[in-house]
């Protein structure tokens, strides 16, 4: 080594991604659970989780999922598909990632499940009126819906595996 500030070779950098990181682990889980997600579902997870990385806080709330239901009866179209996403991505995250969430509340997972299916269901409804890009998200929302329960423990599966080891603890901080 010649000192100089390059990183090609060195211990001490990592190209690591939060979109890889979650893959692998991802991919792990599905092994692990004997589970094969269909594409679409596999990167609409890893994506779910990289952008609740991103959260400042006020996205995890508690804000109670039959009050963001009653929202988006009452709004226009492009409200709806905002907060039947909102629905879908926050009940979905909160079933497989905060499985002790449930332990404190008067209601259990299924409750969110129920929810989340349905939120999903909805978007993809909503979504196949709409233009082929838009119909092409429809689809995607629509694997959603029906692969909901197997998202939640796919999720639930990388939430056990990562919590438990300081070395994730500390490349999640990180992102």
């Amino acid at each position: 080594m010649d000192g100089s500030s390059s990183s090609t070779g060195s211990l001490w950098t990592t190209e690591l991604s939060p979109q890889a990181f979650f893959h692998e682990k991802v991919v792990d889980a599905q092994s692990r659970q004997g589970i094969q997600l269909t594409e679409n579902v596999e990167f609409y997870i890893v994506n779910l989780l990289c952008d609740y990385l991103r959260v400042d806080g006020s996205r995890l709330n508690d804000e109670c999922l039959a009050l963001i239901l009653k929202k988006a009866l009452e709004s226009s179209h492009g409200e709806q598909v905002f907060l039947y996403k909102k629905l879908a991505d926050t009940a979905l995250y909160f079933s497989g990632f905060f499985q002790e969430y449930f332990n404190r509340k008067c209601f259990d997972i299924k409750y969110y499940v129920m929810m989340g299916e349905g939120a999903y269901g909805q978007l993809s409804q909503l979504m196949r009126k709409r233009n082929s890009s838009e119909a092409a998200m429809g689809v995607i929302y629509e694997e959603m819906a029906k692969s909901f329960g197997t998202a939640v423990d796919i999720l639930t599966d990388v939430s056990e595996n990562t919590a438990g080891f300081e070395s994730h603890r500390s490349t999640l901080s990180l992102y």
